[in-house]
């Protein structure tokens, strides 16, 4: 080995208390370089946590008569001073170094120990009060490496010492040994049973290892013992959220608040609880809260954009969220929920939002990929990989599971990896898909693209774009020699070294903005497989004696545009009502809201129920005909509300989000349901409710249409998705 390399493999055999395997490699360097200024250094402080603090001292003398300028190594010799006996030398060389300009917590423990004359231990057997001062004061600065030598001393020379493993506990989570922590806390709590700070950092390390179930019993140990323990509760909050208890978390961020109102990580998260609970209204008043705190919280101010994107109020988004980018502009969080919510902007043009997708995939250079020795024979089965966080109860099942369970794997070979957070029982289904299962979740992105390269994949596909829990830095990488997108957000991820992205001719017309090559599929670019087939309903009109128009999508999707059209509407149909079917909807102060804002685009509010079903197929029951949102279409909504008989009027926009609808009734044999402006989306609506008989009629026999539809024909599209596999690698091959 290179002087580096056995330094730096010494360090780790001392940091990790192996002192044996340490001196040797230390005095092997000092063999070849007898002044290797750190090597001795670093030789007298394993001599000083050995009890041996003379012997450390001719080491430290040459040490800093190599490099005096190193604050370090003035601390460590005038410490072995002390513990030698030597206090008045000790004394000496502290003020000699004070004049160089030694200065800090750390010289103002040393002179109060030496002025003591106390150092080494105490008559109970535990560390002297300044070593434990300062062992505090290191891991309260943020001096982790310090903090961490000095913890792994105390353990080994007073293994009975419990706060010496708590801190020492404390600090691998912070450098990510996570699973290392635990066994260290562990001994903390069989020292201090009742120690809430040491099951803190125990929950906090098995946060970070995603085991949440057991941080949560962790972080409520915590609160046992200390009831007034403001970021125990936030943590506890935030691991019940990840699990879904979002009343329970909401319940702990409130009583971390109540007991320290300042913090604005706790207002951020509550926020988003409140959403995830369909409460948008507080939600944004807890962003506003938590920035009059911290008014340069970039993650607030992302927040509160996404807040008010969220509640269909976009006059201050791009504003927001440029102030979150400009305070933070590396943050991951901000840039997935930024590109989200400015897709659904109104008043954006697709060529401004492409730029932002591309301005974030600029940010990864590509990666120097040698595919040389991959295996490029013609017609031999392919290797195709599948990356998601959604193969669970999420409704991109729908669309996954027509595809995968109808794959010919004599042709494919499936590799799934997996980034699911909570598995569930769509889990299990899913992986009786797939030849091969790979869980990702907790895996670096490094380490997944090693995985990827070791299964020898050709071909890798991101489903999920950058929705939630993306994993597309590790297609930064570039791990497989072909790499494609597919579903998730539905248009580009910005990313060079993404090849392809799958859409149809109807969603991605000539002129589609993206920086991946467009593959059109022939028909679709889903197939679509429920889970369940109720019966379809007569018309609502039939009993009701006026037409029931209706919503059932995110809210996001709505703005001012879209309530402006509607009331057109509904004004020119002055009988008519409209149903506003979602979570958020049946919040007593996000209705406020959406009274009022509904008010100023011209709608009566007296004629909107807003409301979430408990069942979005039973609720589709008694809406007459669905309004699709614009210049974004809707997804699931609509293919819920054809499945369930309900005519959908949709408005073709800027591709491809504003073209999902356009696809659907393409598909389905519908055109005449596709408006081209917002003058035909009004005149469409009206036509189409005219005749309520007619109406009907088309409810009664749209469910045998869509199955008889490439909407619904799996098998054709997980050929034809096949075929696009063999091309691209055909292109492939030829290429390289």
């Amino acid at each position: 080995m290179t002087t580096e390399e056995s330094l730096r493999r010494a360090v780790e055999f001392h940091n990790a208390g192996q002192l044996q395997q340490a001196g040797e490699l230390y005095q092997a360097i000092l063999q070849s370089d007898p002044r290797h200024a750190v090597a001795n250094h670093n030789m007298g402080r394993l001599a000083v946590e050995m009890n041996e603090p003379g012997a450390a001292l001719p080491f430290l003398e040459t040490a800093l008569d190599v490099d005096p300028a190193r604050a370090q190594f003035w601390l460590t010799y005038i410490d072995a001073l002390d513990r030698a006996g030597q206090q008045e030398d000790a004394r000496k060389i502290l003020a000699l170094a004070r004049q160089q300009g030694l200065e800090g917590e750390q010289v103002e423990l040393l002179e109060a120990r030496i002025a003591t004359g106390v150092s080494g231990t105490t008559d109970n057997g535990n560390p002297a009060p300044a070593d434990i001062h300062l062992l505090s004061a290191l891991f309260n600065q943020r001096h982790f490496s310090e903090a961490e030598a000095l913890a792994q001393s105390l353990t080994r020379h007073f293994p009975a010492f419990g706060p010496a493993w708590r801190t020492l506990g404390a600090v691998l989570h912070q450098r990510g040994a996570n699973s290392e922590a635990l066994e260290v806390l562990q001994t903390a709590l069989t020292l201090m049973p009742r120690d809430a700070m040491s099951y803190f950092f125990l929950g906090n390390a098995l946060s970070a290892l995603e085991q949440l179930w057991e941080s949560v019993v962790a972080y409520r140990k915590a609160v046992e013992f200390n009831p007034d323990f403001a970021e125990a509760y936030h943590n506890l909050g935030a691991s019940l959220q990840d699990l879904r208890r979002h009343q329970e978390a909401e319940d702990c961020f409130r009583r971390s608040l109540e007991i320290n109102p300042n913090n604005p990580d706790a207002w951020r998260n509550l926020a988003n609880v409140l959403k995830d609970l369909g409460r948008l209204a507080e939600a944004m008043d807890c962003c506003r809260r938590g920035l009059a705190i911290a008014p340069q919280d970039a993650v607030l101010h992302q927040t509160l954009a996404t807040q008010l994107a969220h509640l269909s109020d976009f006059r201050q988004v791009v504003a927001e969220s440029d102030t979150a980018l400009s305070l933070n502009p590396e943050s991951r969080d901000i840039w997935e929920q930024r590109l989200y919510t400015l897709s659904y902007h109104p008043d954006l043009s697709a060529p401004q939002i492409f730029a932002e997708f591309v301005r974030w995939g600029e940010r990864y250079p590509a990666p120097a990929s040698d595919f040389s020795t991959h295996d490029r024979t013609p017609g031999r089965r392919l290797r195709v990989g599948f990356v998601s966080p959604d193969f669970r109860r999420h409704t991109s099942r729908f669309y996954f599971w027509p595809m995968f369970s109808n794959h010919d794997h004599s042709v494919v070979e499936m590799f799934a990896y997996s980034n699911v957070l909570n598995e569930d029982e769509a889990t299990s289904t899913f992986k009786t898909m797939f030849d091969h299962w790979r869980n990702i979740r907790g895996v670096s992105d490094q380490d997944a693209a090693r995985m990827i390269r070791a299964d020898r994949i050709d071909i890798l596909v991101d489903g999920c774009n950058h929705m939630q829990d993306d994993r597309l830095g590790i297609f930064a990488l570039k791990p497989a020699p072909i790499q494609v997108t597919w579903l998730g957000a539905a248009w580009t991820t910005g990313l060079k070294q993404i090849d392809y992205v799958l859409f149809d001719p109807h969603i991605a017309p000539a002129g589609t903005l993206s920086t991946e090559c467009i593959v059109r599929l022939p028909h679709c670019f889903v197939a679509y497989q429920p889970e369940r087939e109720p019966a379809v309903a007569p018309t609502p009109a039939m009993r009701n004696g006026y037409i029931t128009f209706g919503y059932s999508g995110r809210s996001e999707r709505l703005n001012h545009h879209t309530f402006r059209i509607w009331a057109e509407i509904m004004h020119r149909m002055p009988n008519s009502k409209l149903i506003l079917d979602y979570r958020i909807f049946s919040d007593p102060r996000t209705q406020i809201h959406y009274r009022d804002f509904m008010r100023g685009q011209g709608i009566d509010p007296e004629r909107v129920v807003m409301r979430r079903s408990a069942d979005i197929l039973e609720g589709l029951s008694e809406i007459d005909v669905l309004l699709d949102c614009f210049p974004h279409s809707g997804g699931t909504m609509l293919i819920d509300a054809l499945w369930m008989g309900v005519p959908c009027l949709t408005l073709t926009g800027r591709p491809p989000l504003g073209r999902i609808g356009t696809t659907f009734l393409t598909n389905l044999g519908m055109t005449d349901w596709i408006a081209t402006s917002y003058d035909d989306y009004i005149k469409k609506a009206v036509a189409l409710t005219h005749d309520v008989a007619a109406l009907n009629a088309i409810r009664a026999n749209l469910r045998t249409r869509m199955k008889a539809s490439p909407l619904m024909d799996g098998k054709r599209f997980a050929h034809d998705v096949e075929v696009a596999y063999r091309e691209m690698y055909k292109t492939w091959i030829a290429r390289e």
